[in-house]
């Protein structure tokens, strides 16, 4: 089958998801083209064939997303945005598509691409429109501006699912996790792991090497510019962008303090780590991330960087019951988008209904 598979180039969920994806779906003879917009993708993420472009994107302010800002920026960008649908529309008539993936990328899900099959959107964010998800009872503003961004971003799609926590509906599906972190045996080390891709909602590296001399406790760092590196500090390594790296660092520490995205909080879940999670404030989608999280006794959630609430969380229990689910396998998700009988044995909530 060829297949076009867009993803979302703004932080590196939807591209993580596709580091995953991509590769099964190619294993299983498919031809598959990336496409992806948003900010430039970082070089971690490497694809047989794969075309950027400029798109659209979030527009951060203090660490909150101004939601007037984007829309401002959207609007300068339309003729950018349009010459990127036209561009990708051409792709899709040169290619012929039987099958398009989008994981939140806004321009494989327009219905203005004309691809003629099926449109299938997976990602975290359709979770977050489905009825049958409990969500935090605030929101307000954030939460209606989220939940309309999200509608335009898949607004062509034929069929959305969801990735989420737990099988609350039949448009769940698990979270795709990368192999090596459900088959890395974890280890307690000596040292935390604090990770924050949002530059403008990061503790200031001097506030984490005097927490870290304070507590005479070793911190491994990600997400911070090259400059924050102190050359001879005992207690604190600011570390560069590296997958494997990322994941080692995880499954020898003795506990995690990040931002309340998806794919690295379940990571640090399934290493059974003490999990610290902090909310990007005015983010509906961190906002409901955390209060899920919190809920399910994943991690615990705090409204800012408290590192000494990390020490004192626990572990998660050993038959934590969302382990199962979270274990579940890719060719089950795969089974999912492709539309194919489902072999993978899952909870009677998510069998006894029809695919969406």
């Amino acid at each position: 089958m060829r297949i076009l598979y867009g993803a979302f180039s703004q932080g590196n969920g939807h591209l993580s998801k596709a580091s995953v994806l991509v590769p099964l779906l190619e294993a299983r003879g498919h031809e598959v083209r990336v496409i992806t917009s948003g900010p430039p993708p970082t070089s971690c993420y490497q694809f047989n064939w794969h075309r950027h472009f400029p798109g659209i994107s979030y527009v951060a302010k203090n660490g909150r997303t101004d939601y007037l800002a984007s829309f401002q920026q959207w609007s300068r960008r339309l003729p950018t945005l349009f010459k990127g649908i036209w561009a990708i529309r051409g792709i899709a008539r040169e290619f012929q598509p039987e099958l398009v993936i989008s994981d939140f990328e806004p321009m494989t899900a327009s219905p203005l691409v004309e691809p003629g099959c099926e449109v299938v959107s997976i990602s975290r964010q359709v979770s977050l429109l489905d009825p049958d998800v409990p969500m935090p009872p605030a929101g307000g503003f954030d939460r209606k501006m989220t939940r309309s961004v999200i509608r335009v971003f898949t607004c062509g799609a034929d069929r959305k699912y969801g990735y989420h926590y737990e099988p609350a509906s039949f448009r769940c599906v698990p979270p795709l996790i990368r192999a090596a972190a459900k088959q890395r045996r974890p280890e307690m080390g000596e040292h935390v792991l604090l990770y924050s891709g949002l530059p403008s909602f990061q503790p200031q590296p001097a506030d984490v090497v005097a927490w870290a001399r304070k507590n005479r406790q070793r911190v491994i760092a990600y997400g911070f510019a090259p400059e924050c590196a102190i050359e001879g500090e005992r207690f604190v390594s600011f570390r560069r962008p590296n997958p494997g790296q990322f994941l080692e660092d995880m499954a020898t520490s003795r506990g995690v303090i990040t931002t309340a995205g998806l794919s690295t909080p379940i990571e640090a879940f399934l290493l059974r780590k003490p999990l610290v999670v902090v909310p990007i404030p005015r983010q509906w989608e961190q906002t409901v991330n955390a209060f899920q999280l919190h809920e399910a006794k994943i991690a615990c959630s705090v409204p800012d960087w408290n590192f000494d609430k990390l020490l004192e969380t626990p572990a998660p229990a050993a038959d934590h019951p969302l382990l199962s689910w979270m274990h579940t396998g890719s060719d089950y998700v795969l089974n999912r988008i492709l539309d194919q009988p489902i072999t993978t044995t899952l909870p009677p909530q998510e069998t006894a209904r029809p695919a969406a």
